[in-house]
Parts: structure tokens; sequence; C-alpha cells
């Protein structure tokens, strides 16, 4: 991240004295300055994950509140400052408030209404881990869009999930398992945490390689790390070690995800030296021919850029018209589950998200991303290829950012449109209908036909009308990331600038290709130093 920013200010630099716009470069700044590695503590309520952060934290006064209500839970984000302690409290409708750390010990959150906490605290251990935040996330018993937000708000940027089980409760349920399966789909490491380890019985050994074999229910044989803690005895020494080894390589992770846009910059402020330089020894009439054959360049390669979307956008409609497929199969294949939990009063609306999302990550993986990796493909070479002028028009992307981010995305609208559809009520009605006077046999099959005919078809007409919409608009976020305005606005602004210093002294302009030559040299080492 050093050489990312030092980068970042050398093409300040060297962009302010062409008179260059360095407004991307200050955004990518900013975005340096704050970025963190993202590690989401998740688990059931009464875990021991608040009293784990307190320990970590290691105050004599409690920060996190260990009691708290599922209407009052909040994710709670921690991170280190350098500065005065501060904790900023984040409303889902945009507003925000500034609280002191003593306020926030006895804050009642209102769980509907308030989006998170960011705590930021000059703390001993934190200041070891200072690129790592830490989320205590609510637990998955105050309903699935719990589970829901620690997917959504934060799998894009974490390196890793920490998942808890108090000792003296090892059991792995579907509330938890669920978020392990999904997990698992995005790669994600997993840490398990055993806390309350000085409540352990005499069977913890037995107990505790039950539950791992509990897990693989879920994870199968993905490798997990384990820790032990006892926030009674002060003990988190394991899990320490484990954050700090997320801190070592916190760095590259961090640059990994910065280096794309540098060297986009870079390439940009190349070009437009070389063509100045280029264009500088040329007359006035040289000039004109040169700007009308960049002028055909272009408009070439916008030709074939628009073509490439063109065709990718056909692709689209038949992509969802998959995905909807796979998230009927995936509920039918799960139609005797949700007609036994509907039989037995059980609300089916936490076990259809975990199965939508489920099918909708697979399939959007599957389906989806490879086809966004061709188009891009396509685009790279198409846009690589081109020779304009005397620079190289180039573009790069990263697919594994690009994956998860779209995949997250598409599956957080998803499961969203499924929270607000009146499914429950559809099921318990014929429940309440027909236990009365209806054989059970008959009650099943009463259900099943609701789900065939109401339920299912009314999931696929809400979630994949979300998907396409979502899908579209991650394109066009995709298509306005190929930065060819960007090029082709500093290529046109190298020769206007040209232009106007024609009639400048030859002496001038010689001293003008001498310093051009010194920052392409520059611009040269910027690029290894990236490398």
């Amino acid at each position: 991240m050093e050489r990312i920013v030092s980068a970042l200010e050398e093409l300040k630099k060297i962009n302010q004295a062409y008179d260059i716009s360095v407004e991307s470069i200050e955004q990518l700044k900013q975005d340096a300055a704050y970025a963190k590695v993202c590690t989401p503590i998740i688990g059931k309520f009464s875990s021991g994950k608040s009293a784990l952060v307190n320990t970590v934290l290691g105050y004599n006064r409690k920060i996190l509140k260990e009691d708290i209500t599922p209407e009052t839970a909040i994710p709670a984000e921690i991170v280190y400052t350098d500065a005065e302690d501060s904790i900023t409290i984040f409303r889902n409708d945009g507003a925000h408030k500034n609280i002191s750390v003593d306020e926030y010990r006895s804050y009642e959150a209102d769980g509907n209404t308030v989006k998170c906490a960011r705590i930021q605290l000059r703390n001993s251990f934190l200041e070891e881990i200072p690129d790592v935040m830490l989320v205590d996330m609510p637990g998955f018993e105050s309903g699935f869009e719990i589970h829901n937000k620690a997917i959504d708000n934060y799998l894009p940027q974490s390196l890793a999930y920490i998942v808890a089980f108090p000792a003296d409760d090892m059991i792995v349920r579907s509330s938890v398992g669920n978020i392990l399966k999904e997990l698992c789909l995005h790669d994600i490491p997993l840490c398990v945490v055993i806390t309350k380890y000085d409540k352990k019985n005499d069977d913890f050994d037995e107990t505790f390689a039950k539950m791992k074999e509990s897990l693989k229910r879920f994870v199968g044989d993905r490798e997990i790390r384990y820790c032990r803690t006892s926030s009674f005895t002060g003990d988190a020494e394991e899990l320490e070690e484990f954050l700090k080894e997320i801190q070592e390589k916190s760095q590259d992770i961090l640059a990994h995800s910065f280096v794309n846009s540098v060297m986009a910059i870079a390439d940009s402020t190349e070009n437009y030296l070389k063509t100045t330089l280029s264009s500088s020894q040329l007359s006035e009439s040289e000039l004109d021919e040169k700007e009308e054959k960049l002028h055909k360049q272009l408009s070439g390669l916008d030709s074939k850029f628009s073509k490439e979307q063109e065709n990718f956008d056909l692709e689209i409609s038949e992509c969802v018209e998959e995905i909807k497929n796979d998230v009927q199969c995936a509920m039918e294949a799960e139609e005797s589950t949700l007609v036994a939990m509907a039989m037995n009063n059980q609300s089916i609306n936490e076990q259809l998200n975990n199965v939508v999302r489920n099918a909708v990550t697979v399939s959007v993986k599957k389906r989806f991303i490879p086809k966004v990796e061709k188009y891009l493909k396509r685009v790279a070479n198409c846009i690589n290829a081109e020779s304009i002028g005397d620079v190289h028009i180039s573009f790069n992307f990263d697919a594994e950012k690009l994956n998860k981010g779209i995949t997250s995305t598409v599956v957080a609208v998803a499961a969203g449109i499924l929270m607000g559809l009146p499914i429950l009520g559809i099921v318990a009605g014929i429940i309440m209908k027909l236990r009365g006077d209806k054989k059970r046999e008959e009650a099943k099959q009463q259900i099943r036909m609701k789900l065939q005919n109401e339920v299912f078809p009314q999931v696929l007409r809400e979630v994949g009308n979300g998907i396409e919409m979502t899908i579209t608009k991650q394109i066009k976020l995709v298509n306005t990331s190929i930065e060819i305005k960007t090029q082709r606005d500093t290529l046109e602004k190298a020769m206007a600038d040209v232009r106007g210093q024609i009639n400048d002294e030859k002496a001038k302009k010689e001293n003008m290709a001498i310093d051009i030559k010194a920052d392409l040299e520059r611009i040269g080492e910027i690029r290894d130093g990236l490398r």
C-alpha cells in the first residue's frame, strides 16, 4: 500500500505539471487511506461474540454490551485510530450521529432503523492490526435479514469470517450452518472460535469432535482454523494470533485491489506525454493531419466497443432465464422440506431465503460470471490491440474482484426482494383452513399445489425481475469502468496543448521534450514498482 500511495503522489505531481485533472487520483488516495480488511464475527445470540471482542480489546470497562436483545442488535465495526476515541451511529436513511464511548455503553439501538456503529479506538491491540476491521454481528436468531446483512454488506471486503461457538453449546444449528454453506460458495476462509472455554464439561473433546463432523455437512472438507478463548480468564491469544496473520496479509490484499486503477491512471498520463512529445515536432499542417487520423481511429474504436456491448446485451436475458431455471429447480428440490415445515406451522421464509440465495450464488458464478469475463477479454483484446497515434489504448480488469462484487450484489437484491413477499401468509392460510376438516395427506397435497402454483411462480417472477435489473445495472457499471472516454480526452488534450504551443520558440520545445522524457522515465519506474 505504501507503493500504491507513493505512485499516486508521483502521478499527481506529473498530472498537475501538465494541468491534467487529478480528481480520480485524489479519490483513490482517499479510498486507500480508509481501506480495511473486514473480518465479521458471526454466531447465535449468547455465543459470546461481544464478550470475545471486549476480551481482545482488553479494557477494564467493556465497550460492547453483552446482554442485548434482537431488537437492539446492530453490527459494530471496530477499527484502530491514532486520534481520540470516537463512535458514529449510521442510520439506514443515510443520517449519522457521533456519540462518546460512555454514551455507547448504554446506547439502545433500534435494529430496524440503525445500519451499524463505527467504533474507532486508540487501543494497543488494534494498533497491532491497523488494517483490519472487526465486525461484531447480531445473532442470527434475530431473523434471516441478519443472515443477509452479514453476507451482503461485508462479503465484498472480507478476508475471513470468524464463527463463534460457546463451549457449553457447540451444536451447529441451521441458522449458522446455512451461512457457512454460503460462505464456502465464495471461497471465504473460516475461523471457528470456541468461546467460554472455561465452561467446558468433561465430555468437551468428544463434543468438539462431533461439532467438527456436523460442520462438514455444511462446509465439506474445507480447512477451518480453530481457536479457543475464555472471556472469564481473559484468554484470547489464539484468536489474536489469527488476527495478526490477517494483518500480515492485509497490505498485499488491499494493494491488489488498487493496482489496476493506478495502472489505468499511469496509462492515461503516459499516453498524454507520448502524444505531446511526438506532436511537438510537427508543423501545423502535419498536426492537422495527425488530429484527423486520431479522430478516425478513436471513432473506429468506439464502434468496436459499442458492437461488443450490443452483442453482450443480447446474452443477458438468456442468462437471466437460466438463473431462474436454476432457482426453480432448487426450490422444487426443497419442496418436501417446505411442506413438512408448513405442516408443523413453521415459517418457510428463512428456508426459502437460504435456498434462493444459494441457488442464485451458484448460478451467477456458473452461468453469468464466465460470460462477463469472456466479454471483458474480448473488449480488452479489442482495445489493447489498437494503436492510436503513437500510443496504445489499454484496458485491464480484476476478474476476482469483479466476480465477488457482481455475485454478492445480485444475491443481495434477490434476497431483499424475497424478504418483501407475503409467502408466510399464503401457506399459513392453508394450514388454518385445512387443519380441522382435511386428512393430513390431503393437506400436504394442498400445500404442494400452493407452493407450485403460487409461491414458486411469485418468487421466480419477482426475483427474476430483480436479477435482470441488477445484472443490467452491473454491466453498465462495468462498461463505465472501461475508460475509453478518459483516454480519448487525454489524447485530445495533448493535441490541443501542442497546438497552443506550436508557435513557441524552438528552445522552449526542446526543453519541454526533455521534461516529458524525464517524466516518461519516472512513470516507467512507477509501473515497475507496482509489478
